[in-house]
C-alpha cells in the first residue's frame, strides 16, 4: 500500500478502543482523513484495535490507494496502549492523534504539520462536538458543551491537550510516552505534564480542530461522571495536582470542586467562543446558558467522586470499560 515516496510527512494514529464501545467508527474517522485539502498521499494511517478490529480492517482498506501507506495492528489493549503501539509502528517524524469517535475539521492535518515544522514540539486543537444523529436542533449548545469539556486547554502555550487531538514530534513522544499502568485514566494528564517538565513547547492552535461524536445521555452519564473519577483519583496519584488541598475536606471534596469548576466555566467560555469568533455580546448573551450546562455536567463529575469515594472498585471498572 506504499506509493511513491521513502517516508511519510506524517503518521495519523487512530484508535479502536472508542470504536468497539460503539461511540464512533474508526473507519469514518479514516475515511474523513482522506478528505483534507492536503497531499494525503504524503499522509500515513495507522489503526490499532482488538484482533477482531483489525481483521475487518484490514479486508475494508485492502484496495486503499490514497494514502502513503496503511497499517493495522490488532492488540489486546487499552485505550492509551494502543496509542503507544501505533506510535511505535509509525514511520513519520510528525504523530497526529485522534479518536475513532472523532472527525477532523478541513485543515486539521496541515494545522499540526505546520505547528511542529515550526518549532512546537507538541501541538494541541479545539475539539467541538457533533450530534450522533448528524442534525443539531441547536447548535450554539453542544459548543457550549464543548468548552464546559475540552475548553481548558485554550491559552498561549496551551493548558494542556486532548489525547484524541494532538500532535507530537515523534522525538518527544519517544521521549515520554503515555503511560499504561492506569489503564483507561489520568495518562493524557500525566503526558501534558511530563511534556511540561521537561521544557518542550506546546503550541496551541486554533484551526486545529475536530468534531467529537455527542448525545446528552453520554456527556452526563458517562464523559463527565468518568472525569470526576479521573480528578479524584490524579489528587491522589500526584500531589502536584490542580487543587491537591481539596483532599483535605473529605467528603466535602467533590462539592467543593464542582463549585470551583463552576466558577471557572464561564472565564473558559469567553477563551474557548474567543477563538472561534464569537461577538464579545453573543458570548454574554450566551452565559446563562453556560452556567445551565455547567451545573449539569459539574453535578455529574460530583457523582462520580462520590461514586469513587463510597464504591472504588465498581467506579474504577466503570472507568476503564468508559
Amino acid at each position: 500500500m506504499t506509493a511513491g515516496a521513502p517516508k511519510p510527512a506524517i503518521s495519523v494514529i487512530v484508535e479502536g478502543y472508542n470504536d468497539s464501545l460503539d461511540l464512533g467508527s474508526a473507519l469514518e474517522t479514516v475515511q474523513s482523513v482522506a478528505r483534507q485539502k492536503c497531499a494525503i498521499q504524503n499522509v500515513e494511517i495507522i489503526l490499532a484495535g482488538s484482533p477482531q478490529q483489525a481483521a475487518v480492517w484490514k479486508d475494508a482498506l485492502a484496495e486503499e490507494r490514497r494514502f502513503f501507506a496503511v497499517k493495522v495492528i490488532g492488540a489486546d489493549a487499552h485505550y492509551y496502549r494502543l496509542k503507544n503501539l501505533g506510535a511505535e509502528a509509525a514511520s513519520a517524524d510528525i504523530l497526529a492523534f485522534i479518536d475513532s469517535d472523532a472527525l477532523p475539521e478541513d485543515g486539521w492535518l496541515e494545522a499540526i504539520v505546520r505547528g511542529i515544522e515550526g518549532g512546537a514540539a507538541v501541538v494541541a486543537g479545539i475539539t467541538l462536538y457533533r450530534p450522533e444523529s448528524g442534525q443539531a436542533r441547536f447548535p450554539s449548545l453542544l459548543t457550549v458543551a464543548a468548552s464546559i469539556s475540552w475548553g481548558f486547554i485554550v491559552g498561549d502555550p496551551a493548558r494542556g491537550f486532548l489525547s484524541h487531538n494532538v500532535g507530537f514530534h515523534r522525538s518527544t513522544f519517544e521521549q515520554l510516552r503515555y503511560r499504561e499502568d492506569l489503564g483507561r485514566t489520568c495518562a493524557g494528564w500525566f503526558l501534558y505534564d511530563a511534556v511540561v517538565r521537561s521544557g518542550h513547547t506546546i503550541r496551541f492552535q486554533p484551526d486545529q480542530r475536530v468534531r467529537h461524536v455527542f448525545t446528552w445521555r453520554w456527556w452526563l452519564r458517562r464523559l463527565h461522571f468518568r472525569f470526576g473519577h479521573e480528578v479524584y483519583l490524579l489528587r491522589r496519584l500526584n500531589p502536584d495536582a490542580p487543587h491537591a488541598w481539596t483532599r483535605r475536606l473529605g467528603i466535602l471534596e467533590p462539592v467543593a470542586t464542582m463549585a470551583w469548576h463552576v466558577m471557572v466555566d464561564v472565564p473558559q467560555w469567553f477563551r474557548f467562543s474567543r477563538c472561534l469568533g464569537w461577538s464579545t455580546p453573543r458570548q454574554v448573551a450566551y452565559v446563562p446558558v453556560v452556567l445551565l450546562l455547567s451545573l449539569g455536567a459539574r453535578s455529574a463529575e460530583a457523582c462520580g467522586m462520590y461514586a469513587t469515594l463510597f464504591a472504588p472498585d465498581r467506579m474504577r471498572r466503570f472507568a476503564l470499560s468508559n
